[in-house]
């Protein structure tokens, strides 16, 4: 119950919104988030959101669903005692997220996309570029991923995908950009980068570097995005500002 609590928190939100908006974990649906839901999905399209965010995981028979984490989504479905423990798809679809919310797969988020021209979806978790393309077949011109690889976000943008952002969290971040020679920045056209990094010595030094263009996660108050960023933010991934 505490953690229902936490989720459907109200916050104040901000009307100030000079950046593309995406929908953050499928978008916000009655004050709670986190949801990756059906319902947050249609909420999020119907308050106009134009980029709309899914956290991507399988589950243990292989199928491609989407949630935050395991651990997160057990909680959320009054599975706390599961831990991080992986259900099955079946499982995955039979339960409701918070007692009332529907968990969507891979499958229905691709059919909704395709219904409906002009919607952008947004990835993370997931970068594998066989997989998105086995997933969504269709939609590599309206897709926004979070590569987790430089290896990956190189054949995403070759393969024509919309946009490619070089994630944060990547594992050769540090080679990448900080490596002898640089020889890969040239490349790079997006970051997705997370709010903590404007107090973080090394991110800072990403500025430095390059002028890159910036996705940014998670941003509630545009206000707090520091001056000397804000030419570069042109994405914010957001719980409650709404278009």
């Amino acid at each position: 119950m505490v953690f229902i609590l936490l989720s459907c928190s109200m916050q104040e939100r901000s009307s100030e919104n000079p950046f593309e908006l995406i929908a953050h974990a499928g978008g916000v649906v009655d004050s709670c988030i986190y949801t990756n839901s059906r319902e947050a999905l249609e909420q999020s399209f119907e308050k106009g959101y134009k980029y709309i965010e899914f956290d991507l995981l399988f589950t243990s028979d292989s199928v491609l669903v989407a949630a935050h984490s395991w651990d997160n989504f057990n909680k959320m479905t009054g599975f706390a005692h599961w831990g991080d423990s992986v259900p099955s798809y079946n499982d995955f679809i039979t339960r409701k997220i918070l007692g009332r919310y529907t968990p969507v797969s891979a499958a229905e988020i691709n059919a909704f996309f395709e219904l409906h021209d002009g919607l952008f979806l947004v990835t993370d978790k997931i970068s594998n570029p066989e997989i998105l393309q086995r997933n969504f077949p269709r939609l590599k011109e309206r897709m926004v991923v979070e590569a987790f690889s430089f290896q990956d976000y190189s054949v995403l943008k070759n393969d024509g995908y919309f946009r490619v952002l070089y994630s944060c969290m990547a594992q050769d971040l540090n080679t990448t950009l900080f490596g002898s020679g640089n020889q890969y920045i040239e490349s790079i056209d997006w970051i997705a980068l997370h709010t903590t990094a404007f107090n973080n010595p090394m991110f800072k030094s990403i500025k430095d570097i390059k002028r890159f263009n910036i996705a940014l996660f998670t941003v509630d108050d545009t206000s707090h995005i520091p001056a000397e960023y804000r030419d570069v933010v042109k994405m914010v991934y957001t719980n409650y500002i709404e278009p």
